[in-house]
């Protein structure tokens, strides 16, 4: 992830936001710096509300297959790896002899915030219709590929076009990841913004319906097809909700965060307020909240006084230091760190691959003035996924959809994400990818390799200073020193074709003298590695999903075999529901 300061963001008091607390449960602290390795807890969830699943046909023979690929700096080789890998997962679509692919991007910008400008940070969910040099891919003009059904297209030709729109997608897109929300959007979303935009209240709106989304998703999605999903990406899902903490949740997006004055070395961008003390040990605690709140808070109020003395919010005026809150590395931990959570949660991501219905903005966040609410997820809408027919136009109906034929057994989403193999396949091993229980912050048994850290995880072979000495770590080699300003990897894998790159190229991790990952060959700018970093959020729905949800690793056994392992568990557990 790397970013460009762009302009300032104005500030407002953050005076609409509430003090709120998280539960009591306690979990297990295996971090090295002092709290959980991954932020699991799931603000916002309504688990009291009753929300049937949708039901219908658990078989189909029409198959709409949805890529989701991570467009970010350091994902081409891996993007290279997934395009030689489709066979098998190809040739099980293409049983049912009518398929549609389509390919969409982790980049939504970042919804009010700077850091993530237009273009390729920010393809707002959209289907990708080009190959290598967006160049436009004829076959892909409707916006997605087609086999069978009715199309000319031979098999050959079917894998040829999948291996060029995927080898298109470049990276060079927004370091902060939306993997999820872009599904999401592409899917479920029943009024997908046009715009998000932050009002002089420094409150963010979100405005319009994309029409161009509405149409795309019509014409790819079938009301009476298996949908799977195949996700490829080497980090955690990295965006916030923008009207969250009261609308400014976009501020964990921004150059300079509101009201901070702390300025890091560049002396452009600013860091976020810290967490108070209780969040470093057990961020589900009562007393875990965000110093932020101690400059709107009211003194006559015993929790803002208790907030007002933390040791925590009398470091830095309550924000975090100059090199203790890079962008690089804000979203992981969040609870522990930040005392808060802007992301959204879980339960969404579920939901939309499970439920009858879901929220539109207005089920999302209600606002009476500028009170902006919470989280709420009030299912007030019929999913698209399981719709009989969609809206296209502006005017069409958006919420109150007639229900359609395809049931939860019929949406199937695949990860291959940062994990290391031998967690993963037909079996997972839940404990070591996410710890006992994630959500109530208990991390027993978590692997270390899946502790997100900026800092060497106490066990695994140390930082070398020797260029080209990448460990002896099978999965992935050694520690690093990050510099505050990266995460430790959870697994690393050779390159099937070294590379040699330059500090200007964002894609480039061997070219900087003063960093030595364990990817570098020993010359200065020849990388032999590739990396991927824990993905806990992305995972944990998959583990949420059951058989629905398959695991995979981003870091192939070899180069030679790629991902085709994944492709084939994959592959397998669609065959029971595609008939011919």
């Amino acid at each position: 992830m790397r970013f460009r300061s762009l302009a300032l963001v104005p500030f407002l008091a953050a005076s609409a936001l509430a003090m709120h607390c998280g539960g009591t449960t306690v979990g297990q602290n295996v971090s090295p710096e002092g709290g959980p390795p991954i932020e699991g807890g799931v603000p916002g969830e309504d688990a009291g509300t009753t929300n049937p699943d949708a039901v219908g046909a658990t078989t189909a023979s029409k198959v709409d297959l949805l890529l989701v690929v991570d467009n970010s700096a350091s994902m081409g080789d891996k993007a290279k790896l997934l395009a030689s890998s489709l066979t098998p997962l190809l040739k099980a679509v293409a049983a049912s002899g009518d398929v549609h692919l389509g390919m969409i991007s982790s980049s939504l910008g970042t919804m009010g915030g700077d850091v993530c400008g237009p273009g390729a940070q920010n393809t707002l969910g959209h289907l990708s219709t080009v190959g290598p040099g967006n160049a436009p891919l004829a076959s892909a003009a409707q916006g997605f590929l087609s086999y069978g059904g009715g199309s000319a297209t031979t098999f050959d030709g079917f894998i040829a076009d999948a291996e060029t729109l995927v080898n298109g997608i470049g990276e060079s897109g927004c370091g902060l990841e939306a993997q999820l929300e872009s599904t999401y959007r592409f899917l479920v979303q029943p009024d997908p913004w046009q715009s998000v935009v932050v009002d002089a209240y420094n409150q963010a709106a979100l405005q319009g319906v994309d029409t161009v989304l509405l149409q795309q998703r019509k014409a790819f999605l079938r009301p009476d097809s298996l949908v799977v999903v195949v996700m490829l990406t080497d980090e955690d899902d990295s965006t916030a909700d923008p009207r969250a903490l009261g609308g400014q949740g976009w501020a964990f997006m921004a150059n300079q965060f509101p009201g901070s004055t702390i300025f890091r070395s560049d002396g452009k961008s600013t860091t976020a307020p810290r967490g108070t003390s209780a969040c470093a040990s057990n961020p589900g605690s009562a007393d875990c909240t965000s110093c932020g709140f101690a400059a709107t808070c009211n003194p006559a109020d015993a929790a803002c006084q208790k907030i007002k003395s933390d040791p925590e919010c009398q470091k830095n005026g309550g924000y975090w230091g100059p090199t203790e809150d890079q962008l690089n590395v804000r979203f992981h931990r969040m609870k522990e760190r930040f005392g808060i959570d802007p992301q959204f949660p879980l339960s969404r991501y579920v939901d939309g691959f499970t439920k009858a219905k879901v929220p539109n903005r207005d089920g999302v966040h209600t606002q009476s003035g500028r009170d902006i609410s919470a989280y709420l997820g009030t299912a007030n809408c019929t999913n698209p996924l399981f719709a009989a027919s969609l809206p296209s136009a502006q005017g069409d109906e958006l919420c109150n959809l007639p229900a359609g034929p395809r049931g939860k057994d019929l949406v199937v989403f695949a990860v291959l994400g940062g994990v290391p193999n031998k967690f993963v396949g037909p079996t997972p091993d839940w404990t070591s990818i996410l710890g006992t229980d994630p959500e109530a912050f208990n991390f027993a048994g978590i692997d270390l390799h899946m502790v997100q850290s900026r800092v060497a995880r106490p066990s695994l072979p140390v930082p070398a200073v020797t260029r080209g000495d990448n460990g002896t770590d099978p999965i992935h080699g050694r520690e690093w020193d990050t510099g505050d300003n990266d995460l430790q990897f959870a697994c690393t894998f050779e390159l099937p074709t070294p590379r040699t790159c330059t500090n200007t190229q964002t894609s480039c991790d061997c070219a900087d003298p003063s960093k030595n990952p364990p990817l570098c060959g020993a010359t200065l700018g020849q990388q032999i590695k590739a990396k991927a970093y824990p993905t806990p959020r992305e995972l944990l729905v998959v583990k949420k999903l059951g058989d629905r949800g398959i695991a995979g690793s981003i870091c192939p056994t070899s180069a030679a075999s790629g991902y085709e392992g994944t492709m084939a568990t994959l592959a397998e557990r669609l065959a029971p529901r595609i008939v011919k």
